[in-house]
């Protein structure tokens, strides 16, 4: 899968530059150590100039050789550390390109399969949409995945991977949704989350909510919640 390739891609990506900040580490110790033992020949040489009285410019001479070195180590030093950069940037790219890949395949999967069965638990359903976007005024909302029939509405919100934190954002949706859809006002609301791997904070508190919790099971959904509650769409 594509998932599987992006995957393996990262993962090797991330060993290089693990291999990478190691070497540059290194290469940072042994410049520093390479600096401070330059210094301390620097400091020897000043002294003995010093002490047996030769002429200043001699010492300043010394010391400019001193500071070449030095500004040639740093330099490299930071050569090094805009390599190590990029490579971190291409990684958090590949990453944030897994993760839009994910979240497509996850809501892709249950679009389809609840357009299969146009039900969840004993509700039935007529119409079904997908990134239902509306914005009013300065509020802006979009829905992963929208069922409808006569009377009731359920806003199923999708993620690859469900946590105990994304499930208080369902209840913002539901908020947004009966403000940016007056139509409904007289619809009865439903909340639902949906993911292909859900966490087990994220179902307790799914269900404390009285939301759908919908998972995958092989090519079929699976309802791991149908304890529901109604969230009431009048704007009264």
């Amino acid at each position: 899968m594509k998932f599987d390739i992006e995957y393996k891609k990262t993962l090797k990506l991330l060993q290089e530059l693990i291999k990478s900040g190691k070497e540059t580490d290194k290469k940072i110790d042994k410049l520093q150590n390479l600096f401070d033992l330059r210094a301390k020949e620097t400091d020897k040489k000043i002294n003995q100039l010093t002490e047996s009285g030769k002429d200043t410019d001699i010492r300043m001479k010394e010391t400019d050789k001193m500071m070449k070195e030095t500004d040639k180590m740093m330099k490299e030093t930071d050569k090094k550390m805009k390599e190590t950069d990029k490579k971190i940037d291409k990684l958090q790219n590949i990453i944030g390109g897994i993760g839009n890949s994910n979240g497509f395949v996850a809501e892709d999967f249950f679009y389809h399969s609840f357009s299969k069965k146009m039900k969840i638990g004993n509700m039935h359903f007529v119409y079904i949409d997908r990134n239902v976007y509306r914005e009013h005024k300065k509020l802006k909302d979009e829905f992963d995945i929208v069922l409808t029939n006569t009377d009731s509405i359920v806003i199923v919100e999708v993620k690859y991977n469900y946590h105990s934190n994304d499930v208080k954002s369902v209840l913002k949706k539901i908020n947004n949704y009966r403000i940016l859809f007056p139509l409904y006002k007289n619809y009865k609301i439903f909340g639902a989350i949906a993911g292909l791997s859900i966490q087990p904070k994220a179902i307790e508190e799914a269900k404390k909510k009285g939301f759908f919790v919908v998972t995958q099971d092989g090519n079929n959904l699976k309802l791991l919640n149908d304890k529901v509650r109604e969230y009431n769409l009048s704007l009264d």
